[in-house]
């Protein structure tokens, strides 16, 4: 199993890219064989786009 370190960057790209960004994103996301690590600083990071469009 692999330890992968997750930024804002990806989060964001997942959610908010088009093309072959949000499709790589989302395939890392998506990997089962994968286990991931983050950091309260990617939770503050992201937290308020989604309190700024009410999405909590």
């Amino acid at each position: 199993m692999k330890i992968t370190y997750v930024d804002s960057g990806v989060l964001l790209s997942a959610t908010d890219g088009i093309g072959r960004i949000a499709e790589k994103a989302l395939e890392i996301l998506g990997d089962s064989q994968r286990e991931f690590a983050s950091s309260e600083f990617v939770k503050l990071e992201v937290s308020p786009k989604a309190v700024y469009y009410k999405q909590t």
